[in-house]
């Protein structure tokens, strides 16, 4: 019996629920940290003030841009039925956050259906230097390994409690700071 059998004998198929409750709260968890990094790493203030870019993105203190992480659950929610429907290949099995992550840098980031910043086909319209598609990756690719890493881990260690408490303090967190800093303003 192989190793990705053995784990599925161990751990029976997870629910829609299960898959969605850990997708939600590990997605807006590593969107929220991830993002808060790369705005202050990467200079994202700046560079969103920049004439050739203002015209097209919101600034960074732009009430809807600071509520992001608020709507992530459901962004989450369409994450989970597509996890879901892949659970055989994605959890019990050793290599399923590469996959995972690879699934979403490909399909998310790389080759969207639409021409997307930082994508080739956003590459290929927008009429912005080639910098301006590629400063953004550290982010959207740290963003998926993170969520791919945790997600499966998780899944696939649904008792795991520390875990648990870690991304549930976070998820609140990340839930609270943007409606403290909207009330605030």
């Amino acid at each position: 019996m192989n190793t990705s059998n053995k784990l599925m004998v161990n751990n029976p198929q997870p629910s829609f629920g299960s898959i969605l409750y850990r997708t939600t709260i590990s997605h807006t968890v590593t969107y929220f940290v991830t993002g808060v990094i790369a705005a202050i790493l990467l200079g994202y203030t700046a560079r969103m003030s920049r004439p050739d870019v203002a015209p097209i993105i919101r600034k960074i203190t732009d009430p809807i841009l600071i509520a992001s992480t608020l709507f992530q659950p459901f962004r989450a929610a369409l994450l989970a039925i597509v996890f879901y429907l892949l659970r055989d290949v994605l959890f019990s099995n050793r290599k399923g956050w590469l996959i995972m992550w690879y699934m979403l840098v490909v399909i998310g980031i790389l080759a969207p259906f639409s021409a997307s910043w930082g994508g080739i086909e956003g590459m290929i319209f927008f009429n912005l230097p080639l910098w301006d598609h590629l400063v953004g990756w550290p982010e959207v690719f740290l963003q998926t390994l993170l969520l791919s890493v945790i997600l499966t881990y998780w899944v696939d260690h649904p008792k795991s409690k520390r875990l648990y408490v870690i991304l549930l303090v976070g998820f609140i967190l990340a839930m609270l700071l943007p409606i403290m800093a909207l009330s605030a303003a």
